[in-house]
């Protein structure tokens, strides 16, 4: 079993990256993996805005940073609660939309991509109001406090097999195979997964 957690910032087109490298690689590897996304938000921020609900009219935006930043943590922690897999490919669809796409976060855009993640609209918002939601993110930042180090970004990795958490910071696609390599089906040819995977690169 090995336990990957992605501790990022889901502002960051170069964490978007990673992300779908991960992805990638982990579809590739021999042993059961658990892929964890962990966005990481100041807990300053979390209670600023812990008692917002997304009430705006569908086409209506935010434009501040911190509001946004909140804002598609809860959305993620939200979809997650129906289901992770579901939950990462949500994270990643609009990040892509936000930063990448260059569009403005709003309503409209969290249905269209619960549309494509197999979401139900009513469950999301059910969940997304729920105090488990905000609890979730807060358990998962201390999470990140133990491992990360002061880290700005890290990926860590807990085998079954040994007691300590290898803890990752170079995110280049490189150093992402050779981190994985041992654990790669052997069909896997590492010449071509390096290919797929720098087609991420923004």
């Amino acid at each position: 079993m090995i336990d990957i957690y992605h501790f990022s910032n889901p502002l960051s087109t170069h964490c978007l990256t990673t992300e779908q490298c991960l992805t990638n690689i982990t579809s590739d590897i021999a042993e059961r993996t658990h892929l964890h996304f962990v966005p990481l938000i100041n807990t300053t921020i979390i209670q600023k805005f812990k008692n917002h609900t997304l009430s705006l009219s569908m086409n209506d935006r935010i434009s501040d940073t911190s509001e946004i930043l909140f804002n598609v943590i809860l959305d993620f922690k939200a979809a997650q609660l129906e289901g992770n897999k579901k939950a990462r490919y949500f994270l990643v669809q609009l990040q892509h939309e936000l930063l990448i796409n260059q569009k403005h976060y709003t309503a409209s855009l969290v249905n269209q991509i619960l549309d494509k993640s197999g979401i139900n609209h009513a469950d999301f918002l059910t969940n997304r109001a729920n105090e488990e939601a905000i609890s979730a993110i807060i358990k998962d930042q201390k999470c990140a406090e133990k491992i990360m180090q002061k880290k700005c970004a890290t990926i860590a990795l807990t085998f079954s097999k040994d007691i300590e958490t290898q803890v990752l910071t170079d995110f280049s696609v490189n150093e992402l195979v050779l981190a994985f390599a041992p654990h790669l089906t052997p069909t896997v040819n590492t010449d071509t997964l390096l290919q797929n995977l720098k087609s991420y690169a923004y």
